[in-house]
Formats: structure tokens, C-alpha cells, sequence
């Protein structure tokens, strides 16, 4: 496979700088933090490990708190939610776009908080979220185990969408789409749509996998995004 115009090494250290925010995040989310905290606090944390910029829209974090967290859209929601703070039970979800150099990172999670602390997803008392985070799971597991060397980007939207229906759960993303290839300019990303029938293993980038869902009928939406290239013929996490 012929590796284009991205350098791999820039972009394993800006996906390194992302997972170490991700990583580090809960450890400042508490009770009573603004959304401009929360993404303060972000941005601190990838700076400190080299971030040289932000490749979306030049903005560090997309954060959205509680039933805020199945909103959508292009533009930022900092004017939309201005003033909401976390609650003392309350899902977070982070979605970071650090750069290092002209290599971008890519990476989204949720927080749940229970009595104002971040506790394992598995652990929660509100079914909504253990099974919105296991409908997570279980997508990424598909993800992993169908795509191969013919696989195109059309491919994994009808299978993610096929498998939310099943189970009654809806995609988020205002696009409807499941994440996109990983470029030097944002407008020139390959997104995982229905009318994209590009081989996602012959366009020889690297490809993000971020479905954002809710329940059918639910007010909670959740993230889980990695990054993937192809080693040896199937996927791995970059």
C-alpha cells in the first residue's frame, strides 16, 4: 500500500499527545466546571506535552455535558451552552484535535460522573449509559473484525448503521457519518459515508472510527474515537 502525503511519525505523536489528555481528563472534571474550564484544562494538558496547534476549525476540545451530549453540528456550541456546568451525576463527553506539526490527533471519549466522581462507565447506576458505552464497545469490536483489504468506506457505514438499528440506537453525527481519513487540510478528509465507495485500504491513509449515538428514544449521546492504519493486512490502533 502506498503511503501518500502524511507523515506517520507526526501523526503517532499527535494521537500520543491526545491520549495522554484523554488519559489525564478525569482527574480535573468535577461538579461545578464550565464547559470554558473543562476546555481550558485540555488545551493546558496537550500544550504541556507539545501540541503546536489545533487542525479543527483551530479549536483544542469539543465538550458537551448531560443531555447536551447528542448535540451536533458545525459549528462550536461554546455560545449555545455558555454557563452549563457539571453536574454532580452528569456525562461529559471530549472529542480533541491536537497537532504536532502537520500531523494530526484524533481521539474521543465519555466521562460519567456519579456523586461528583468520575467513575468506570461499567460501574454506573443509570442504565442508559452502560448500555449506550456497551453499544460502543460493541461497535468498535465489529469494526475491528470486518474491515479488511476490500473493505470500502461505504462498507463500514451500512454496517455501523445496520447494527444501531438493530439494536435501537440512532447516529448523531449531523453528516451521518463515522469518522473520516486523516489528511493535511480538513476539507480534504474522506468521510465514512454512504456514498463513499473508495477502498478504505487503497486510499493508504490513516481512518478515524467515532460513531456518535443515543438511544432512539434517549436524551444521553456518547463518543469512543480511535485512530487506525492498516499493519499486515488489517486494522490497528494508532
Amino acid at each position: 500500500m502506498k503511503r501518500l502525503d502524511i507523515d506517520y511519525e507526526k501523526i503517532r505523536k499527535a494521537q500520543q499527545i491526545a491520549r495522554y489528555c484523554l488519559d489525564n481528563i478525569s482527574d480535573f472534571i468535577h461538579p461545578g466546571m464550565t464547559r470554558e474550564e473543562l476546555h481550558h484544562t485540555c488545551e493546558n494538558l496537550m500544550l504541556s506535552k507539545g501540541s503546536t496547534g489545533w487542525w479543527t476549525h483551530g479549536d483544542a476540545a469539543l465538550i458537551l455535558f448531560g443531555p447536551h451530549t447528542t448535540y451536533s453540528a458545525h459549528l462550536s456550541p461554546d455560545s449555545m451552552f455558555e454557563g452549563i456546568t457539571v453536574m454532580n451525576d452528569d456525562l461529559v463527553t471530549i472529542d480533541v484535535a491536537p497537532m504536532w506539526e502537520d500531523g494530526w490527533g484524533d481521539m474521543a471519549r465519555s466521562y460519567v460522573l456519579e456523586n461528583g466522581k468520575v467513575i468506570p462507565w461499567e460501574m454506573s447506576s443509570n442504565p442508559e449509559i452502560v448500555e449506550g458505552m456497551e453499544m460502543e464497545k460493541t461497535l468498535h469490536e465489529c469494526f475491528l473484525n470486518y474491515v479488511d483489504t476490500k473493505t470500502t468506506f461505504s462498507d463500514i457505514h451500512n454496517m455501523a448503521t445496520r447494527i444501531l438499528k438493530e439494536h435501537g440506537y440512532r447516529n448523531c453525527d449531523y453528516h451521518g457519518n463515522y469518522g473520516h481519513s486523516i489528511e493535511r487540510h480538513p476539507d480534504n478528509r474522506v468521510t465514512i459515508i454512504p456514498e463513499e465507495n473508495r477502498c478504505v485500504f487503497d486510499y493508504g491513509k490513516p481512518i478515524t472510527f467515532e460513531p456518535h449515538i443515543a438511544q432512539i428514544n434517549g436524551n444521553l449521546g456518547f463518543k469512543y474515537e480511535n485512530m487506525f492504519e492498516f499493519v499486515n493486512g488489517g486494522l490497528t490502533i494508532i
